[in-house]
């Protein structure tokens, strides 16, 4: 029994211990997320209400989302070694390839539903998308920022 305790003492400590070396999402690292912040203020909106209102703020939030994304990706590739930006180019090509599959899917899918309250959720769901990449690639951006600033 006394085994048990010592692992499950170790186990738990071990799981600290990764949880801490762990990167922190941008949001838990205290970085602020202007266009999150945006969009919240956007959606709350009394007068964004409608199903086009809600519409109309997923749609300026992606477009945002994809402009930072642009420009990280292009930060990257200027501060990349050669191999290294062309590991990347294949990465965004790749995403690209996930992303404009990932949307039919999820037209497929809402098509199966019925309501204006799924076309919100439909454009929200491809907000996020572009927001996790561009969340991921600013996040790389800083990594290589790292050195520069020494």
């Amino acid at each position: 029994m006394e085994n048990i305790g010592v692992r499950l003492r170790l186990d738990g400590a071990l799981v600290c211990l990764l949880t801490l070396l762990l990167p922190a999402s941008p949001m838990a690292a205290g970085l602020k997320d202007a266009t999150a912040d945006t969009l919240d203020r956007c959606l709350d909106d009394p007068a964004n209400g409608s199903t086009a209102g809600q519409t109309d703020c997923e749609a300026t939030a992606s477009s945002d989302y994809d402009r930072r994304m642009n420009a990280a990706y292009a930060t990257l590739l200027r501060k990349l070694p050669r191999q290294a930006a062309q590991n990347l180019r294949l990465s965004q090509r790749a995403w690209l390839a996930f992303r404009d599959s990932e949307a039919k899917t999820r037209g497929a899918l809402y098509e199966t539903r019925q309501g204006t309250m799924y076309v919100p959720m439909q454009a929200a769901d491809a907000t996020n998308i572009i927001r996790d990449r561009a969340l991921q690639l600013e996040g790389y951006v800083r990594v290589m920022a790292i050195d520069d600033a020494e």
